[in-house]
């Protein structure tokens, strides 16, 4: 039997008619239908009635006021009922509530190449909320799997339009506007996001025309983090472009250490008040652990596990931890190539300066 659908008017503002304000434009024969649909919800009215009070436990729902109703009758879709008590016909009413609180998902680190070449790795944290219960059910099967397939899509397309320095000086405009991107994809389906945050976890690969030494350090102050890090590792390559930490390659990654250990005193746990734990990859392939605990007394250090959690854990090869102490490999440069990489606060990681100072002394 053909059918179509016409519109009921809508409020000034509004583009488009929501699927429970669509009226069927009945043709000559559809009457039928309407009298058959009327009987039946008659008769499930009569039902319930015939089954007082015991019915009442089983069709009457409460629905709380962070949440909303959508009942479908004989298969047709209802506006979205509650919060407070709803009534359901029995046998012919399906329904299905739908939380209207805000929700939040965090986009996964993933790397994004700038427009300048760099390559950066970056998530995002984002929260949205259901706006339309009905388009909520009708249009996707997950929404919150669909939204965040959808932002982090976005999120790539959007920033490997931007400039490294962009996105270091202008977090807060570009994440407004990658909110507007994914609420014009997402308010289809019911959903509206109130709050996108970018985070950027690091600079996997430096700027094809323009170096890392080149960023600008002085249009806006780091807050901490991985951007403090950076311009503070970008300022001593500045100052010192060539200096070696250590001039003398003769010794073995093994004396160093001993000397390490030998030289550690009150003064360097004071400047650290840290501890670090290494994993070593050996020239053999495998792995040893290494601690460095300058948290009390003298400091100590020594081959094994720290007992506790370290404040920060560093993964490197043999080769590179000696290439880094004889100045050989710079840290940045190690951080960037993903041959250092760090787990922990990236602040404290850099207080290492201080530690590789008594190792060449």
């Amino acid at each position: 039997m053909g059918s179509h659908y016409k519109y009921i008017s809508l409020p000034t503002g509004l583009d488009e008619a929501p699927p429970w304000q669509c009226q069927k434009a009945a043709p000559s024969d559809s009457w039928i239908l309407s009298v058959v649909h009327t009987a039946i919800s008659c008769l499930s009215c009569l039902l319930l009635l015939i089954t007082f009070p015991v019915s009442i436990w089983c069709f009457l729902k409460v629905v709380p006021d962070y949440q909303r109703i959508v009942v479908f009758r004989l298969g047709r879709v209802r506006p979205p009922r509650g919060p407070g008590m709803v009534l359901l016909l029995p046998l012919i009413d399906q329904f299905q509530r739908v939380d209207m609180r805000t929700r939040a998902f965090k986009i996964p680190p993933s790397k994004v190449k700038s427009r300048d070449g760099a390559v950066v790795c970056l998530g995002a944290d984002i929260q949205f909320r259901v706006c339309d219960p009905v388009l909520s059910v009708l249009s996707v099967q997950d929404l919150s799997f669909v939204i965040q397939n959808t932002a982090q899509n976005l999120l790539v397309q959007s920033l490997g339009r931007k400039y490294l320095q962009e996105m270091y000086s202008s977090r807060m405009r570009i994440g407004e506007h990658l909110k507007e991107d994914i609420n014009e994809q997402v308010k289809p389906w019911g959903a509206c996001v109130d709050r996108v945050d970018l985070a950027m976890e690091a600079v996997m690969q430096s700027p094809d025309s323009n170096p890392v030494g080149c960023v600008n350090t002085q249009s806006k102050t780091p807050s901490g983090g991985f951007e403090q890090l950076l311009m503070q590792v970008i300022s001593l390559a500045k100052q010192n472009p060539e200096k070696e930490i250590n001039p003398s390659t003769g010794l073995t990654l093994q004396q160093l250490l001993s000397r390490l250990e030998g030289n550690l005193n009150e003064s360097l746990v004071s400047k650290v008040g840290s501890s670090f734990q290494f994993h070593l990859t050996l020239e053999s392939g495998e792995r040893a652990p290494y601690f460095l605990d300058l948290t009390s007394g003298s400091g100590r250090a020594g081959w094994g596990v720290i007992g506790g959690t370290p404040d920060v854990t560093l993964d490197i090869t043999e080769t590179d931890l000696l290439s880094l102490i004889q100045g050989k490999l710079h840290p940045l440069a190690a951080y960037n190539q993903g041959r250092l990489r760090v787990q922990g606060n990236l602040q404290t990681a850099l207080q290492l300066q201080e530690v590789l100072q008594v190792v060449t002394q």
